[in-house]
Parts: C-alpha cells; sequence; structure tokens
C-alpha cells in the first residue's frame, strides 16, 4: 500500500481547503455505548474529556465572529454533555444549520425528553447512527439491545415529526459496515433501509449516508488483533476514488475539540494530528475561519475518505 500521500502525488492531486463553511464540534468521548467500530474509543468510561462550559462558550464566539453556514456537532454521544442546550441555543441564530450526531439509543431515557423537545424547535438536523437492518449484527457492534433502543428513538423522533416531508425536521441515518467490510453502494442501501424500516415498523427518514470504517481507536484495536488491519488497509487504498478528493469534508469542514482545539476533521481529532499538521491551536486564538488554499494534513486512514463514492 502507497502512503496517502504519495497517492495523491502520482494523481498529481492537491488537498488544500476551500471556502470552510462547515464548524464540527466534539463535545467530547462520554457515550453511553461503548461501539465496536468507535475511531474516538468513546464510552461510559470517558468522562474526563467532555467540554465545559468555559471552553463551549469559546467556540461559541469563534462561530459567532467567523460567520459558519453549517455546525455539526458530533461526541462521543453529545446528548451527554450538559452544555449541549447551550450550543443549539447560541449557535441557531447564526447558522443555517445545525446537525447532531446521535446514536439514538441515548434518547430513549426520559430526561432526554426536553432535549429532543428543544431539537425540534431549532431545527435541528438529527443524524443517526443506524448500522445494520439485522439486530444481532447490530447488537455485536454496538452492544445488547441497542438496536431495538433505536428503533424506539427513531419512533419517537418520527411522532414528534422528524424524517416527514411536510414538517422540515430532518433526519438521516448513518450506516456502516459491521466487519473488515466496504459498504455497499449508498444508493442500494438506501432503499433497502427505507422499505424495511417502514414495512416492518413504520419508521421514516429522509437520507442514508453509508461509509466505510475509519480505521483508528477501537475500530484499528479490533483490525489488529483480528489479523485483519493490512487486507483492510489494502482494500480502502485499491478503492482510492479521485474523484472523491474534490467532495472530502476536511476541504469544507473545520473541526474542534473538547479542549477546544482545532483539527481538519474529526479522524485527525481521534489520531491527534492538529490543523494543518502544525503547532496546535485554540480557538480562543484565531480571528476567523482558516484560510482558503491553506493545507490540510493528511495520514493514511485519509483513504477511508477516498474509497469509492468517497465520505463527505
Amino acid at each position: 500500500m502507497e502512503h496517502f500521500n504519495k497517492t495523491l502525488d502520482q494523481q498529481n492531486l492537491h488537498l488544500t481547503r476551500q471556502e470552510t463553511g462547515i464548524l464540527q464540534i466534539n463535545v467530547g468521548f462520554l457515550c453511553n455505548q461503548h461501539c465496536r467500530h468507535c475511531h474516538l474509543d468513546a464510552g461510559p468510561d470517558r468522562k474526563l474529556e467532555n467540554m465545559d462550559r468555559k471552553t463551549a462558550e469559546a467556540v461559541a464566539d469563534f462561530a459567532k465572529r467567523s460567520g459558519f453556514d453549517t455546525i455539526d456537532i458530533t461526541g462521543g454521544a453529545p446528548e451527554l454533555n450538559p452544555n449541549l442546550p447551550y450550543l443549539v441555543k447560541s449557535l441557531s441564530p447564526i447558522a443555517s444549520k445545525i446537525m447532531l450526531r446521535s446514536n439514538l439509543s441515548v434518547l430513549n431515557r426520559e430526561e432526554r425528553e426536553a432535549l429532543i423537545n428543544l431539537m425540534a424547535t431549532h431545527r435541528v438536523v438529527i443524524v443517526a447512527s443506524f448500522p445494520s437492518l439485522d439486530e444481532s449484527q447490530a447488537d455485536s457492534q454496538r452492544g445488547d439491545g441497542v438496536f431495538q433502543a433505536s428503533i424506539e428513538a427513531l419512533r419517537k423522533l418520527n411522532e414528534l415529526g422528524y424524517g416527514r416531508d411536510d414538517t422540515n425536521l430532518e433526519l438521516n441515518l448513518v450506516a456502516n459496515p459491521t466487519g473488515a467490510f466496504l459498504p455497499l453502494s449508498q444508493e442500494q442501501s438506501e432503499k433497502r433501509f427505507r422499505e424495511v424500516l417502514e414495512k416492518k415498523w413504520g419508521i421514516r427518514f429522509n437520507h442514508l449516508y453509508s461509509f466505510a470504517n475509519v480505521p483508528l481507536g477501537r475500530f484499528r484495536e479490533w483490525l489488529t488483533d483480528s489479523g485483519n488491519f493490512d487486507a483492510y488497509m489494502e482494500k480502502l487504498a485499491a478503492a482510492f476514488n479521485p474523484c472523491a478528493i474534490d467532495g472530502v469534508m476536511c476541504r469544507t469542514l473545520v473541526s474542534v475539540s473538547w479542549d477546544g482545539y482545532l483539527y481538519d476533521c474529526d479522524f485527525n481529532l481521534a489520531r491527534g494530528i492538529p490543523m494543518g499538521g502544525k503547532k496546535k491551536i485554540h480557538v480562543s486564538e484565531i480571528t476567523g475561519r482558516p484560510a482558503s488554499g491553506s493545507s490540510i494534513a493528511t495520514a493514511d486512514h485519509c483513504y477511508t475518505c477516498t474509497a469509492g463514492s468517497g465520505f463527505t
């Protein structure tokens, strides 16, 4: 397998920033699940890596002076961070779209009712992890009982209006393979998920995105322990699509970690590679968006975002 940068050079491709219109906020690694494919090693034991109010305020100030079009809030399970309502309320007036990445099962708790209603009030787009239509596969990847908890959460979101064409409350699903495999085509997966979810459970959603698992964190450990790491990396490299470079998320996104430091994407955040591959920069130290044309730090996990139809 060629190093990712060498592959870019061979294809005469350059990975630099375009206009940065998306701010991704990782509010922490605390999660109610312990998923086998997690690139962040998030879980119930990651209580220390959680964004505090001071950092949340600094992130909100950065967003306000930079004027991002889209705010993408992720984790861990971002619903477990007590500062999530503050971020939603503070950022809604300045961004045309706010997205929340949810594992669904965390919403199935009574204390989340007010939070779900807040999301609906501010038209927050829910991007929900739902890796498989097979209960045993999903539970094997994410934990016992998670599949049924996710189904109940989707029903709850549908009842509130999410996933319906007439409400403007967008519900999107994200599906990942359950092993060392590349995903099926997005169009094929969306059609199957739509048919099965509506027929069996009456569940509706707007879009489905099918992504490969990133060989970092807990998934990398599993690949290594199971003897699948080298073969998986070869699959990703062999599926390199030069056309995917134009649409990779790092070209228009900047990611901020739970402690306020900037990265080119959530995967570089997991790897500890700061924005541009240079020194770490805190949100309080930057006056606005990263400059168009600036460099993007890369490593071999970047093959994940350029395999097949890509990871946007």
